[in-house]
This record gives C-alpha cells, sequence and structure tokens, in this order.
C-alpha cells in the first residue's frame, strides 16, 4: 500500500489533543480533550476553543487511565478536528495514537468510527511511545517515559517494538499534584476563603451560572499555571514536614547539589499575591516521587497504597520485570526519553538520574529530554509523521483499507494493529 499524499494525524491523551496534516512538521491544531455539553445526554458537543463561550454548560472528559471511554463524543471530536483542518474525511487517510496498554475493544471502536463514519479510505493505529521513540531517533533502544496530568507511564522499547513486559503506569501526575498546590495556595490565606474565589479566572467570579464541572475545569487551569511557573525538582528526598532543602552531606551518595533557594511570588487570578514561596517549590513536585509518603500526611490524609511507586522506583520496576540481560539494561538505561506534560519541571531529570544511581549504582543512567519545551509537547505526532512517511522504510503493514476491513472483518484489523 502506497501512501504517497497526506495524512489527518490525530495525537489525542487526557491532557490535549495535537492534530494536523503531515505535509506538515508539527501539528497546526491543538486544544484540550474535553468537550462541553448541557447534559451527558443532552445538548451540542462543544469542544475547543468555543468551550470558555459556555460556561454553564457542563464540562466532560473522554480519557480514563489513558484509555478512550466516551466514543460517541470522542467520534464528535474527530468530526471538529476535520472541520477546523478543512479536510473532507473520504479524501485522505488517517493516523491515530494509542497508549501502548490500549484495548481490543477500543480498537475496533476507532476503526468502526473511522471506517463507517467518517469512511476514511485508509486508517492506522500507532503507538504513543513508539512514535515518541521515533521522534527523538531513538527507536532501537529507550525507555519512554510520559509524564502527563492523569498519569505516569514507563515503556521500554527495543529493536523498534514496545517490551509489553515492561509497561508500567501510575496515576500519580499531574492532577495528583494539583491536590497539594490547591491545598498549599489555600493555607496562606484565611479559612472563609474558597478555592472557587481564589482560583477561578476574575471574569467568572460573579457568574452565578457556572456549572460545578466548568468551575473545576478552570480551577484545574490556574493549579496548571502555578505549577509551571513556580515547581522545581528537589534533586534530594524531601520529607513532608521539611521547612528548608537539606545540604548535599546529607545525600552523600547523590552527586549534584543545588542552587542556593530563591524565594518566589504568585499573582492569584482575584489579584491576590502569595510571597516568599520558598521550598514548597520543591515539595509541591515532590509527591510524584513518594506518592504514598506525601498523600498520607496530615491534612490529605488521602489513603494511598504504602506499596505505590514513584516515579523513579516505576522505572526500576519496569526494567526489573523484563528479566532481561544485562547488555538490554546497559542499552535502555543509557536512553531514558522523557516527555509529557510535567517534564517543564526543572531538574526532573537529574532527580531521577540520582535516584536510579542509588538504586542501582553498577549501570550508567543517561537521559534525553528536547530543550524545547513545544517540541516536547509534539513528541508523539511528529514521530507519527515520521513513521507514516515512505522516507523511513517500509511501514505498509501500519495502515488498513477501507476495502481490507471490508472484506476481512474486524479480527484481521485487531491483528493489524496490535
Amino acid at each position: 500500500m502506497e501512501i504517497d499524499f497526506p495524512c489527518v494525524i490525530i495525537d489525542c491523551t487526557a491532557t490535549s489533543t495535537k492534530a494536523g496534516l503531515s505535509i506538515f512538521d508539527t501539528p497546526t491544531l491543538t486544544f484540550p480533550s474535553v468537550y462541553s455539553r448541557q447534559s451527558s445526554t443532552f445538548g451540542d458537543y462543544i469542544f475547543g476553543d468555543e468551550l470558555d463561550d459556555y460556561p454553564e454548560n457542563e464540562i466532560f472528559t473522554m480519557f480514563n487511565e489513558g484509555l478512550v471511554y466516551n466514543w460517541e463524543a470522542m467520534g464528535e471530536f474527530w468530526k471538529y478536528i476535520y472541520n477546523k483542518l478543512n479536510v473532507n474525511p473520504e479524501e485522505l487517510p488517517l493516523v491515530i495514537t494509542e497508549n501502548v496498554w490500549n484495548t481490543k475493544k477500543n480498537k475496533l471502536k476507532a476503526c468502526q468510527i473511522a471506517f463507517e463514519d467518517l469512511k476514511v479510505p485508509i486508517f492506522s493505529i500507532l503507538k504513543r511511545q513508539l512514535c515518541t521513540s521515533f521522534a527523538v531517533s531513538k527507536p532501537s533502544s529507550s525507555i519512554i517515559v510520559d509524564i502527563d496530568d492523569d498519569l505516569i507511564s514507563v515503556t521500554p522499547i527495543n529493536n523498534g517494538k514496545c517490551l509489553p513486559k515492561g509497561f508500567m503506569h501510575t496515576k500519580f501526575g499531574g492532577d495528583f499534584l494539583n491536590v497539594f498546590t490547591a491545598q498549599y495556595i489555600k493555607s496562606k490565606f484565611e479559612i472563609e476563603e474558597s478555592n472557587d474565589s481564589l482560583l477561578i479566572p476574575r471574569e467568572y467570579s460573579n457568574n452565578n451560572k457556572l456549572s460545578e464541572s466548568f468551575k473545576m475545569y478552570k480551577i484545574s487551569e490556574t493549579l496548571k499555571d502555578f505549577k509551571n511557573c513556580l515547581l522545581q525538582a528537589s534533586l534530594y528526598p524531601l520529607q513532608p514536614d521539611q521547612m528548608e532543602l537539606p545540604p548535599q552531606s546529607t545525600y552523600s551518595h547523590y552527586d549534584n547539589s543545588h542552587s542556593p533557594l530563591e524565594l518566589k511570588s504568585y499573582e492569584l487570578p482575584n489579584r491576590k499575591i502569595i510571597k516568599d514561596i520558598g521550598i514548597e517549590q520543591y515539595k509541591l513536585s515532590e509527591p510524584i516521587f513518594r506518592p504514598a509518603i506525601f498523600g498520607n500526611n496530615e491534612p490529605l490524609k488521602l489513603g494511598i497504597s504504602e506499596e505505590s511507586q514513584g516515579l523513579s522506583n516505576l522505572i526500576l520496576d519496569s526494567m526489573k520485570s523484563l528479566e532481561g540481560s544485562t547488555q538490554l539494561y546497559i542499552a535502555l538505561l543509557g536512553n531514558i526519553v522523557f516527555t509529557g506534560s510535567l517534564t517543564h519541571i526543572p531538574n526532573l531529570e537529574h532527580r531521577v538520574i540520582q535516584d536510579l544511581a542509588r538504586l542501582i549504582p553498577d549501570y550508567t543512567v543517561r537521559t534525553h529530554i528536547s530543550q524545547d519545551p513545544i517540541e516536547r509537547h509534539y513528541d508523539a505526532w511528529v514521530g507519527a509523521n515520521i513513521l507514516t512517511s515512505s522516507s523511513v522504510g517500509d511501514f505498509n503493514h501500519l495502515f488498513v483499507s477501507q476495502e481490507e476491513y471490508e472484506q476481512n472483518g474486524e479480527d484481521y484489523v485487531v491483528e493489524k494493529f496490535k
């Protein structure tokens, strides 16, 4: 099957969706992967920039633990994307991405919408983590660590294939940090101050018709901005009650040391300012490394299992599950690739390197992270573009045509996209 014309590429996660034509180097559309509607069963589907025009509507997600659960909305979402691209779905191939733990049921549903509703001529489902490895030129051996809002995932790749034994993911991503960030902000003001008054943008503060889910959506945007502006990863493990950064002498097995702590300020949407933000810059990111210790501490007491793994230990568990050779571990640990919405946190990759150096001192750990945060945001989309290009080799096996779908049925599709 010779693909010598553009494809529509859609990379969709719970955090955001990137879409565009393969003739471009980067996607032309980027927007949140949520929708607005009057209720779950009634009203028009609203996506993208139009979300803020309907604050009285409810906001809904389409993902749970990295998998699509609302396919009716996703089908409407794809139609919205085609409309924005000004493309007829019957004229060009469609390429979408999926997480490596996607289900057979989801693959079939995606095919049904692509071929039966949109009537695309050719369709492909690519694994996001493999796409990322191609985007950063590391498909031979790498560990793809995706740190996103809804989850953190670890996927080892060798010889251009994902290694299923090593797939790991956890829910302790950016949304988990929102709990601690909101609690910290609330603690800086009088008890009668609610999160609504502190965190909702001023243009909505006097709107009595806001739906509760719209409020939560706007609050999450404020918390994301706070994290983007202030959070840093500590180079050493921190405790919930810690009041200052520990000196390197406390962790002699860690190589690097912190720069002097710089106090910062942050202006909330209601124009109140939090001043002298110090060690909290580091403590508010620590839960992704130590979820149980921070999550079960006062005042939150989230009831997180003591066996829950943070970021560094998740990578270690992935390696243990492979039961591979020393050579495989050397190759993988020498190419840890970070991607996702939370990779903007300074020193994050250095903390992982130091943690792993302590846990597995016999191996050399090297990381890769794109220096351009915008490029990093587009890794999977760019990789999908590379994979569907004839210039990188024979990847015809990645595509299914409308004719093949009609002649061979659903089992053929599942085998093709396994």
